[in-house]
């Protein structure tokens, strides 16, 4: 059989020499796409991460504000004492594991109670603002109890 007679023979068939190059070319573009799939990835991890850090600091930032509420009130109305704000201080620092690196400012304010029209209570408010921070991310929450 003659070359012509092959070619129209196999008229759809590329030849071995028609096809030379060709899986060079889409070994580089598997290469190229597999190389956009992994950058995108990679910046999705590291945007994931941040995100988990931020979310955690947030954590214990009001986890520190809610801890200094609770210190203010251990102050505010001792045993067998009268209540009053002078007695609360004015901000803590946290040196214990989960709360390192944490402040929490305190006030506290004497209020009327709307529900009691004559007051036979008094009622307090405090507020209470954690802040923590770790390298660059810093975080804070503020909480206010009313008590009396």
């Amino acid at each position: 059989m003659s070359q012509q007679t092959a070619i129209r023979a196999g008229c759809c068939r590329a030849t071995r020499y028609q096809q030379a190059g060709s899986s060079l070319v889409m070994a580089l573009f598997i290469i190229v796409l597999m190389s956009v799939l992994l950058l995108a990835l990679g910046r999705q991890l590291i945007s994931s991460s941040t995100s988990v850090s931020i979310e955690v600091q947030g954590n214990r930032a009001f986890n520190a504000a809610q801890s200094g509420l609770q210190l203010g009130l251990a102050q505010l109305f001792p045993l067998n004492t009268t209540a009053s704000c002078a007695a609360v201080a004015a901000s803590f620092s946290f040196s214990q594991p989960g709360l390192q690196s944490c402040t929490a400012t305190l006030s506290c304010s004497q209020v009327d109670n709307p529900d009691d029209p004559t007051p036979s209570r008094p009622l307090f408010r405090l507020s209470s603002a954690g802040r923590c921070e770790a390298g660059d991310i810093r975080s804070s929450r503020v909480v206010v109890m009313e008590a009396y």
